[in-house]
């Protein structure tokens, strides 16, 4: 989106918190500045600010808008803290990415106790909420009641590169996964549903692609079915690309999501899905997992690879990134 505002002729900045970094860093990427500025994470969650006066100065700056992204994050709700005490006249625009109370114990603990009260001291200070499916838009409304008129939906973009693949995998033998190696993404759901098919004779394999704090436990599973789950780390973009056009299938089990981009490309792309509700928030028709037991997932499996069509294809209208920004840029004027 900051690279598509700065094609259009606008100044973008963009302030990220990031844990590699030992002091603020800037640069330009792509017509756009970027400050990195460091942050304490745990478990890649939080992102506690270690410069906090770094991004307060940054803020001073004469901006029209300032766009938050996550409500998940100490540094991303900075200026929301400071829009509520200084006198700043920018309009704040808030994407929340929010889909859950938290993926485990000790993030549910955190959001019932403290962080929810926090977040919701500080919309009065925002403009306009940015929701990125229907599904999304429920959520907030139903966590956040006070924002409800000011939500704005407006679907993630899909990169042009994409458009120019289109799906050849009908003769393939994998099913792919790409993203986050968490609990909550149900890969060893997956896995589980993959063994069943190889268990019953059906030629089929399971490629996972990407890194989190499940990976070791995926990397287990890995060693024990080498034959047919394979796990590699993220791959370049022309390989991922490559790798979803041949794939049989995609997969995503996973139990919250706003937009997932994974399956959002692939359905782009002509791909088939096999996904939850939660999985396919950008167009919850597509959905075809509904019983999560492992021989269910496994029948979900078997239906679609035995088609040769995408199901529900032309059923969600996606668009790319070029049209998105103007869909942003149209909510934007709205509030200035």
């Amino acid at each position: 989106l900051a690279e598509r505002l700065a094609l259009n002729g606008h100044d973008v900045t963009v302030i990220a918190g990031e844990p590699h970094v030992k002091k603020a860093v800037t640069e330009e990427v792509n017509k756009v500045k970027v400050v990195r500025v460091p942050t304490y994470t745990f478990r890649e969650a939080y992102h506690i600010p270690k410069e906090k006066e770094t991004v307060k100065r940054l803020l001073q700056e004469s901006f029209d808008v300032v766009h938050v992204n996550s409500i998940h994050a100490v540094f991303s709700l900075l200026p929301l803290d400071f829009k509520k005490t200084s006198k700043s006249d920018w309009k704040l625009v808030l994407s929340m990415h929010h889909s859950t109370e938290g993926y485990g114990f000790l993030r549910r603990t955190i959001w019932k106790l403290f962080w929810k009260r926090y977040v919701s001291r500080h919309l009065g200070s925002v403009d306009l909420v940015h929701a990125t499916s229907s599904v999304e838009a429920d959520i907030v409304s139903e966590h956040f009641p006070s924002v409800k008129n000011k939500i704005v939906t407006v679907g993630l973009g899909i990169e042009e590169d994409v458009l120019n693949h289109v799906w050849t995998g009908k003769n393939s033998d994998y099913l792919l996964y790409c993203g986050r190696l968490e609990k909550y993404k149900r890969v060893d759901l997956a896995v589980n549903a993959t063994s069943y098919l190889v268990n019953r004779g059906h030629k089929i394999r399971l490629v996972i692609v990407g890194s989190g704090s499940f990976c070791k436990k995926i990397e287990k599973s890995c060693e024990k079915l080498a034959d047919y789950i394979v796990h590699f780390p993220p791959k370049s973009r022309s390989e991922y690309l490559d790798l979803m056009s041949n794939a049989r299938a995609t997969i995503s089990l996973s139990s919250a999501e706003n937009f997932n981009l994974f399956l959002a490309e692939a359905y782009a792309m002509g791909v088939p899905l096999i996904a939850t509700r939660e999985a396919v928030a950008f167009c919850p028709e597509l959905a075809n997992v509904t019983d999560l037991a492992p021989a269910q997932v496994a029948n979900a499996i078997l239906k679609q690879i035995s088609s040769n069509v995408q199901d529900g294809s032309g059923e969600c209208a996606l668009k790319p990134w070029n049209e998105v920004a103007q869909e942003f840029e149209f909510a934007y004027k709205a509030i200035l």
